[in-house]
């Protein structure tokens, strides 16, 4: 039975056969049902309120520098959060150097950019150059060098003779582009060496480039040859005069010998072992640096198979010809057909003969029957003296530009999203490597996006050994930290020239300074707040404590919040590292000046929250290790133990509790106990890594410091404080000079002052002048000033008295 409310307002029973009308206690007025329906909407409703959307902030995204479009374009990964990414790796016949530096520390940074900060999961896949001309041509007269030294028991005329016509060759061959250069160079060394001023150097070296590296590699010969001439004279034949010149001559020596004997040398073993030594010197000197390996390592003698198959599909593609045994890539009839493009990224350097030369090799570039002068060879015809391979096309081996090709594809397929590598290689080599996937899979894009790193100049000037400013990784970090050249990097932008010199590296190594003296602060302060009771809060004296989160917090973390949003902004402009570095040293310095009150004024979470995110980024970079959760870190010694560690802390400890305890015996005065703990900071903890820093309220912070940056420390402030002696020392004897001087004076009495002057004829009783010589009576203003006179000598005689009471 139910309640219902008719038009009428009345009140009825109904049941589901019969309306009954209800008895009339129980109908009400309307009012009354108006009152229970208002106290029933009062009731909080149990359903949730609207709930607003919140406004979405704009974020800049990823761009990159694409040299494919020479913009910045919005990377877009193909495959979500994987990236698919190749490096041109190096030819390894040489020591790498900085100008290797520059590519492969750059796509580091890149690399655990996008790993760390971006998150991307990146598949980065490098190559190992070991079969190319330079390789060949340097293996090949390494081993004739040797041979031909190991062979040679004496100095003599014969040998001699030898040298002298390698070095007519080689004046031939790399003088001849400098008009008259030959003639005179082989008439009379001298006279040459004489002629070649600053200014023809410079001429010449517009010319050729290398020329500066011919003359020294001559001149060293030239001395040579006229030492073993003056040995031979004296009759001295040994093995060493032999080698010495041997030696000296080794650059003119060896393209002699591989001239005539280069044909001859046939062993596969030869062309391996130098690759193989200069590779693991590589990865030596790129784990000195921090940077990470690749995920996959290819090397060029390993995909010789997959080379010629490769090569096949383009002929068969259309896009390839077969000469003589060897295969060369058919620019024209690839060049808009079909939709593709030759020389995508320098369309401008199309036909450059120069480059195309260089980047056939100097072997290479000998090899006839191409179609048309840019054409390029895939494949060469391998002659006596080089290491050959089987094709269906002779014995051979592969070109330079179409290993990346293949070796990239195995790997990563018809499309990835990034190639990278210097900026010299963009042509003819990267054009070409282009040409050769996409005629291969026949394909309007191999690549999404193209990266060149910036070219490298070191003072200035282009890198060349002939220009003797050649600077190997090894030399670089004999002088610079690894730390201290990646600072150096990320303060340049990674596609833009960088010159690599000693004022920008010392403004570096002063940045170093700055973040780890912020890292060394930071962690000191916080040590002294979880160590001194206070838990980060003020206490004032009636015992109240109050949290350390006041204006100077609200601006700090402001100032936090908008470094890290320029930092992702400057990343995300195609890795602006320069940028982002200065906005993280403004933070730096912001911080600094927050922190400058000391460990009672500072909030130790919000503190702690700068340090943190500063030591992210800078593992981010590379920069900082990655254990660290403050600071630059430190590497640990594997296999010390804790005692090793621990005991000459312990010693130094009870050594100063020692010396406390015999100062209090004594009853030694306050001077020697302030004197000891002098010691303990300046001398043992500095010669144990520990920087004790005196703070205004009588406390110091504790700073772990390399040792050798303390005792340097050390020694800069004891020559300051000697230096500061000396000039006191100087004063003060100075001043003993001065006085002794001033008393010098006064041995004369006032009495007998005047008496020995010619001008004073009679005195009185003090000395004083009453006539002159003329028998004249002193004037009243000349006795003024007489008798000021008289007065100043009585005072330095008083005072002379006074010093030497005796006389």
């Amino acid at each position: 039975m139910r309640v219902l409310v008719s038009l009428s307002l009345r009140c009825y029973i109904y049941s589901p056969h019969v309306f009954v009308k209800p008895p009339l206690q129980f109908v009400r007025p309307f009012s009354a049902f108006r009152t229970l329906m208002s106290a029933e909407s009062a009731v909080p409703s149990r359903q949730q309120p609207k709930w607003h959307l919140p406004a979405k902030k704009v974020q800049p995204t990823l761009h990159l520098q694409n040299s494919l479009t020479k913009t910045k374009t919005e990377f877009i990964p193909k495959d979500g959060r994987r990236v698919t990414w190749y490096n041109c790796g190096p030819t390894v016949y040489d020591a790498s150097h900085m100008g290797h530096a520059r590519t492969y520390l750059t796509m580091d940074i890149i690399r655990r950019i996008l790993e760390d900060y971006f998150k991307y999961d990146v598949l980065f896949v490098q190559n190992i150059t070991d079969i190319d001309d330079k390789i060949i041509l340097r293996a090949r007269q390494d081993y004739l060098f040797k041979n031909h030294k190991a062979n040679t028991k004496e100095l003599d005329l014969a040998l001699i003779n030898q040298v002298e016509k390698a070095r007519k060759e080689f004046i031939d061959s790399k003088l001849a582009k400098i008009e008259g250069a030959v003639a005179l160079a082989t008439q009379d060394w001298n006279m040459f060496v004489k002629k070649m001023t600053p200014e023809e150097i410079a001429k010449a070296v517009v010319i050729d480039e290398k020329f500066k590296m011919y003359l020294s590699a001559l001149q060293v010969s030239f001395d040579a040859v006229q030492k073993a001439k003056q040995a031979l004279e004296k009759k001295d034949t040994s093995k060493q005069a032999a080698d010495e010149l041997l030696e000296a001559s080794q650059f003119v020596l060896s393209l002699y010998l591989d001239k005539r004997k280069g044909n001859e040398v046939n062993d596969p073993k030869v062309f391996r072992e130098l690759p193989a030594y200069w590779e693991d010197m590589f990865f030596k000197d790129l784990d000195a640096l921090n940077v990470r390996a690749p995920d996959v390592q290819t090397r060029v003698s390993e995909y010789v198979p997959e080379i010629v198959t490769y090569v096949e599909k383009i002929i068969s593609n259309g896009y390839a010809y077969a000469v003589d045994g060897s295969v060369y890539f058919d620019t024209t009839r690839y060049d808009g057909h079909h939709g593709h493009h030759y020389a995508k990224l320098e369309p401008w350097s199309k036909g450059d003969q120069a480059l195309i030369e260089d980047g056939e090799g100097s072997l290479g570039s000998k090899l006839q029957g191409k179609k048309s002068p840019n054409d390029f060879a895939l494949w060469k015809s391998s002659k006596p003296g080089e290491p050959e391979w089987n094709s269906p096309w002779g014995l051979g081996r592969p070109g330079w530009h179409i290993e990346c090709s293949v070796m990239a594809s195995a790997v990563l397929g018809e499309n990835m999203d990034i190639h990278s590598g210097g900026i010299d290689l963009a042509f003819p080599h990267h054009d070409n490597e282009l040409a050769q996937a996409e005629a291969y899979y026949d394909c309007g894009q191999w690549v999404n996006y193209f990266l060149h790193a910036g070219h490298l100049h070191v003072e200035g000037q282009k890198m060349s050994k002939s220009l003797k400013n050649f600077i190997t990784i090894q030399e670089a970090l004999q002088t610079f930290s690894a730390r201290q050249l990646r600072l150096f990097f990320l303060r340049h932008q990674w596609d833009a020239k960088m010159d690599f010199k000693q004022s920008s590296m010392q403004e570096t190594i002063q940045i170093e300074t700055t973040i780890k003296n912020f890292f060394d602060n930071t962690k000191a302060i916080m040590n002294r707040i979880r160590s001194d009771g206070s838990r980060g809060a003020d206490e004032h004296a009636d015992g109240s404590i109050t949290h350390r989160y006041r204006d100077a917090e609200k601006r700090l973390l402001e100032v936090l919040q908008q470094k890290q949003d320029a930092v992702h902004a400057a990343l995300c402009d195609s890795f602006n590292t320069p940028t982002a570095m200065e906005e993280i040293m403004n933070l730096i310095n912001e911080t600094n000046k927050y922190m400058a009150g000391g460990a009672k004024l500072v909030n130790l979470h919000l503190l702690g929250k700068v340090a943190k995110w500063t030591t992210n980024m800078m593992k981010i970079f590379g920069v900082a290790e990655n254990g660290a959760e403050i600071g630059f870190g430190a590497s640990g010694q594997a296999g010390v133990s804790t005692e090793d560690v621990l005991m000459p802390y312990l010693h130094a400890l009870s050594s100063y509790r020692d010396q406390v305890r015999s100062l209090a015996r004594d009853q030694a005065p306050h001077k020697e106990f302030l004197d000891l703990c002098d010691r303990l900071r300046d001398t043992q903890m500095v010669d144990l890594g520990v920087a004790l820093d005196d703070q205004d309220d009588g406390t110091a912070l504790v700073k772990l410091v390399p040792r050798e940056e303390l005792i340097k420390a050390r020694e800069k402030k004891l020559a300051f404080l000697a230096e500061k002696e000396a000039k006191k020392a100087a004063a003060a004897a100075e001043r003993e000079k001065k006085r002794l001087e001033r008393l010098e004076k006064g041995k004369v009495s006032p009495l007998e002052m005047f008496k020995n002057s010619e001008e004073f004829k009679t005195f009185d009783t003090n000395g004083m002048p009453t006539h002159s010589k003329d028998g004249e009576e002193i004037t009243k203003s000349r006795k003024k000033k007489l008798q000021k006179e008289w007065d100043m000598q009585k005072k330095l005689h008083d005072e002379y008295l006074k010093e030497f009471p005796s006389k």
